[in-house]
């Protein structure tokens, strides 16, 4: 990764580090998000690829990623662009499938690789979640993201927690893992 890239990413609220040449990855221990060993994400990114929280303003919350290959660059954009999905499904409701009530997006956009699911809080909070697995249930991501949604409420309702920016807390990204790990088994609850 070049110099320009890496102060573009920088400059987008996430700071990578590369961990050898082919390879790059969010820096975990800044916002302690362990998340597991690397034999983990290796089992956990055959199905999710990532998981982000996006503010309010669209500003990155939570990122976690789930694959150890040089693609970190791609899924920082596929998030961002995946935000002006949900800006047109929420400007333009009939427009697009769900209604405002719904707040689960369901498919945000398809690609060749993966496909783009989101979520939607009532207070403009939105959670997007990066998959390879083609045929997902729509009953599974709804279950998903609640249970996603359920965590991030108790992140941010630690008293020292301050509203708007980047949950640091380890629990939480111990807490995104094993939501990540139990959505692969197909033990969501």
């Amino acid at each position: 990764m070049d110099d320009y890239s890496k102060s573009c990413l920088i400059d987008l609220g996430f700071q990578w580090v590369l961990q050898d040449p082919k390879a790059a990855t969010i820096r975990e221990s800044e916002s302690g998000n362990s998340g597991g060993g690397e034999e983990e994400r290796r089992q956990l990114g055959k199905m999710i690829v990532c998981v982000a929280v996006v503010g309010h303003q669209n500003n990155p919350v939570f990122l976690q990623s789930f694959t150890d290959s040089d693609d970190a660059l791609k899924l920082h954009h596929i998030v961002h662009c995946s935000l002006d999905v949900i800006d047109e499904r929420v400007n333009n409701p009939k427009k697009s499938g769900p209604t405002l009530n719904d707040t689960f997006l369901g498919v945000l956009y398809p690609m060749d690789d993966c496909k783009v699911y989101g979520y939607l809080t009532n207070t403009n909070v939105k959670f997007i979640m990066v998959t390879t697995e083609i045929d997902v249930k729509d009953g599974d991501l709804r279950s998903f993201f609640k249970d996603l949604h359920s965590a991030y409420v108790d992140a941010v309702s630690n008293p020292f927690h301050i509203p708007g920016k980047k949950i640091t807390s380890k629990s939480f990204a111990k807490r995104v893992s094993s939501i990540v790990k139990s959505f692969r088994s197909g033990t969501t609850s």
